[in-house]
C-alpha cells in the first residue's frame, strides 16, 4: 500500500491537474482511489474531466473545502486543489455518488450509495474497514443512521460536509461521472494495511447545562422551557463577562459551543459538539447539526491555542489506537471550517503539528461544515468543531 499527495494553485483546472498528475505519478503508477478537495472558485467539471483523462482507471470522489486545505506539505490557501491517492494491489476500493433532489428519501439514497460503492470494490457481502463520507450539509445524521442499519455494526467512518468560502451554498461534490451541489458521496476501503482512528473535540464542559425542550429541525428553540438564545447568552456572559452579539453568534461561539455527552472512557465523558450559527426569529439558535428534544446540552469551552495544537493530538490518539507501534504509511484528517477560520493566522502551525504527529507520512485534510467520525468508544457521530483522523499502518492485517 502506497499513498501520495499533491496540491496546486494554478489558475486553471487543466494546469493544476497536470501538475498534480505528474507529482502523483512519480510515486504511484496506478492509483486505486483518489480523494480530491478543492475551493469553491475551482471548476469542478473541469477537474473531473482532467482526472478522468490522466487516471481513467481510478475511483474518484471530491468535495469542496472552505478556503483551502492541508497536506503533509503544509497549508494551501486560496484558489487551490489538493489530491490524496492510494495504490494498493492487495486491497480493494470503491466509490459512488448520488445527486439528491427535493423529496428524495435520504436514508434510501444513502443505502444505495453505500451498496454501489461496495459493489464497485468487488467485495460485495464484506464489511469495509473504513468508509469516507462526504455529503452536502443538512442530512448527515440520517445518512449515518442508514449506514449503521445497512451494515448492522458501526464501521469506522471519516467524513466532512461539503463547504464553501462563506456559507453561501456554493459547495459541491464530485466523482468520475458527475458534479452536484446536493448529494452524497462515499468511498469504501478494504486496505491491505491496518486502520486506526480517532474523533475528538478538545473542548471542556463548563458546568452549565439544560434540556432541549423544543426543537424545530436544526433550530434549538427552547432550553428548559426558555428561549434558547437567552439561556445561551447568560452562559456566555457568565463565562466571558461580555454580552454576545446576536449578529456575531457564529464567530463568537466558536470557543463556546454546545455539547451532548456521547459516552465515556475510564469515567471521563466525551461530547459531540454543536456550533451555534444564527439566532432565529423566535429567539432560538440555528445549529449545524440536529439536537433532539429531551437531550441535555452542555456549555463547552475551548481556547485558540487548543485549536492549533489539537490536530496533532488527535492524530497522536489515532496512532495510539490499538497500540499501533509502526510508523504510519499515511492518513486522512478532517478539520472543522469554523475552527480553521478562528485560527486562520496559525494554519501553518496546525499543519506542522499534524505533519509531526503523522511522522511526516502523506496526509490530506479539508476544512468542512460538519465532521463525521468514530469515537474510541465505538459510536459514530456527526458534529461541529470536531477533528477526525484515520491512519494506515505498515503492519499488515
Amino acid at each position: 500500500m502506497r499513498i501520495a499527495t499533491s496540491s496546486s494553485t494554478a489558475p486553471k483546472a487543466c494546469e493544476a491537474i497536470q501538475v498534480i498528475a505528474r507529482e502523483i505519478s512519480q510515486k504511484i503508477s496506478s492509483p486505486s482511489l483518489m480523494l480530491v478537495y478543492y475551493t469553491e472558485t475551482q471548476d469542478a467539471e473541469a477537474i473531473k474531466r482532467e482526472l478522468n483523462t490522466h487516471f481513467p482507471n481510478t475511483y474518484v470522489i471530491g468535495c469542496s473545502s472552505c478556503q483551502g486545505t492541508m497536506t503533509d506539505k503544509g497549508y494551501v490557501g486560496g484558489h487551490s486543489i489538493s489530491v490524496w491517492a492510494v495504490e494498493d494491489a492487495d486491497g480493494a476500493y470503491g466509490s459512488a455518488l448520488c445527486e439528491l433532489k427535493e423529496g428524495d428519501d435520504i436514508a434510501e439514497s444513502a443505502r444505495t450509495v453505500l451498496s454501489r460503492a461496495i459493489d464497485s470494490s468487488g467485495r460485495p457481502g464484506e464489511l469495509p474497514a473504513l468508509i469516507t463520507l462526504h455529503a452536502t450539509p443538512g442530512h448527515e445524521e440520517t445518512i449515518l443512521q442508514a449506514i449503521r442499519e445497512e451494515l448492522g455494526v458501526n464501521i469506522p467512518i471519516i467524513g466532512g460536509s461539503a463547504a464553501d468560502d462563506g456559507v453561501s451554498g456554493k459547495w459541491s461534490l464530485m466523482d468520475n461521472a458527475r458534479v452536484t451541489s446536493e448529494g452524497i458521496a462515499m468511498a469504501v476501503f478494504f486496505p491491505s494495511a491496518r486502520v486506526s482512528y480517532s474523533f475528538h473535540n478538545g473542548y471542556a464542559a463548563m458546568g452549565s447545562s439544560a434540556v432541549a425542550t423544543k426543537v424545530d429541525g436544526r433550530t434549538l428553540v427552547e432550553l428548559d422551557g426558555k428561549p434558547a438564545f437567552d439561556v445561551y447568552g447568560k452562559w456566555y456572559f457568565n463565562a466571558t463577562g461580555n454580552a454576545i452579539d446576536p449578529d456575531g453568534l457564529f464567530a463568537q461561539s466558536t470557543l463556546f459551543p454546545l455539547g451532548r455527552q456521547t459516552g465515556e472512557i475510564h469515567g471521563m465523558p466525551y461530547y459531540t459538539l454543536s456550533h451555534p450559527a444564527t439566532v432565529s426569529p423566535e429567539g432560538g439558535i440555528q445549529m449545524f447539526c440536529n439536537i433532539q428534544e429531551g437531550e441535555t446540552v452542555h456549555f463547552m469551552s475551548g481556547t485558540t491555542e487548543m485549536l492549533v495544537s489539537r490536530a496533532g493530538r488527535v492524530v497522536d490518539s489515532a496512532n495510539d489506537h490499538d497500540k499501533n507501534t509502526c510508523d504510519p504509511i499515511g492518513g486522512l484528517a478532517i478539520y472543522c471550517a469554523g475552527c480553521m477560520l478562528h485560527v486562520s493566522d496559525s494554519l501553518h502551525n496546525v499543519a506542522a503539528n499534524m505533519r509531526l504527529s503523522m511522522h511526516h507520512a502523506p496526509f490530506i485534510c479539508p476544512f468542512t461544515f460538519g465532521e463525521q467520525g468514530q469515537f474510541l468508544g465505538g459510536e459514530i457521530a456527526h458534529g461541529n468543531l470536531m477533528i477526525s483522523a484515520v491512519l494506515f499502518h505498515k503492519d499488515e492485517l
